[in-house]
């Protein structure tokens, strides 16, 4: 089932419905219940194996040889249907419909960035009711993540073609993508990494009417 373009969990003990952006029970004796949201992150491979060289892999097998995945949406990717049931209506004109965003939240209010501002610089550190964020991005795009920058004050700057931040108050160079001080005094050092969604703008906007649109 679907709720605001936004697809419908279950669960099986007591077959209340949770909203999947919101981690929210929408429908059932748990209504009102939130889950704890965990950081995660879509991205290749690569770039993933690079972070955590030593990630083990969930294979599926079929057959005795590994099976691959498939994407069952690959088509409407690159078609202009907006939404699964196509009723949705999308007059807000901040972006295309389906300009691809990396959104997430703070203090009950949820934020989006559109992702092509983030290339080819790859970072962006929008303040939010006095807290400063980190919005980093691999060059292509193709994956997005969001840090708490805490008390640390960044100003960017260009390292063998990428972009690093520097922190005012100890001069420690930062990697933005892994939020982690890579030299300096805070060498090693890590940024809270915030929960974030990789979507296209109208689905993230649809269920979250009042998202903020951060730019720089």
């Amino acid at each position: 089932m679907l709720w605001r373009e936004n697809l419908i969990m279950y669960d099986r003990q007591t077959d209340t419905w949770w909203a999947q952006a919101s981690g929210k029970a929408i429908e059932g004796p748990l209504k009102g219940a939130t889950l704890t949201l965990v950081a995660s992150n879509m991205m290749r491979w690569r770039d993933w194996k690079r972070l955590h060289p030593t990630t083990l892999v969930l294979s599926k097998l079929a057959n005795g040889r590994t099976r691959g995945t498939s994407d069952n949406y690959e088509g409407y990717h690159g078609s202009p249907n907006i939404g699964v049931t196509g009723r949705l209506g999308f007059k807000r004109e901040d972006l295309a419909a389906k300009t691809r965003i990396v959104g997430f939240r703070f203090a009950d209010r949820a934020y989006a960035v559109d992702l092509n501002v983030l290339t080819p610089g790859g970072v962006m550190i929008p303040a939010i009711n006095d807290e400063r964020f980190v919005v980093a991005a691999t060059p292509d795009g193709s994956a997005a993540r969001v840090f708490r920058a805490r008390s640390h004050v960044f100003t960017e700057r260009i390292e063998g073609g990428r972009t690093m931040l520097v922190d005012k108050a100890t001069g420690s160079v930062w990697n933005p993508f892994e939020g982690r001080a890579a030299s300096g005094r805070l060498a090693g050092t890590t940024l809270d990494e915030v929960p974030v969604t990789l979507s296209y703008w109208f689905a993230w906007r649809a269920f979250f009417p009042d998202v903020v649109l951060l730019k720089r």
